[in-house]
């Protein structure tokens, strides 16, 4: 099962949405990471929301675009 999750930074008042199969796991990584990414300049993350987005990886990206915060 792939997810689609929200992440909040309240240090910088920034949201993101991203998607994995394991949405607990990808948290840890957006807050941990070594690699200079978009995430990595707004540690720490919250994980505010997980939602199903179906059962392969194209589906979750597509919900994920569809769900960008502008």
């Amino acid at each position: 099962m792939f997810y689609v999750y929200i992440l909040f930074s309240e240090k910088f008042d920034k949201y993101y949405v991203g998607s994995s199969q394991n949405p607990w796991k990808r948290l840890q990584i957006h807050n941990t990471s070594t690699f200079n990414t978009f995430t990595s300049k707004y540690r720490p993350w919250v994980l505010k929301a997980v939602f199903k987005a179906g059962k392969t990886r194209g589906k979750a990206e597509k919900i994920e675009c569809a769900s960008q915060i502008y």
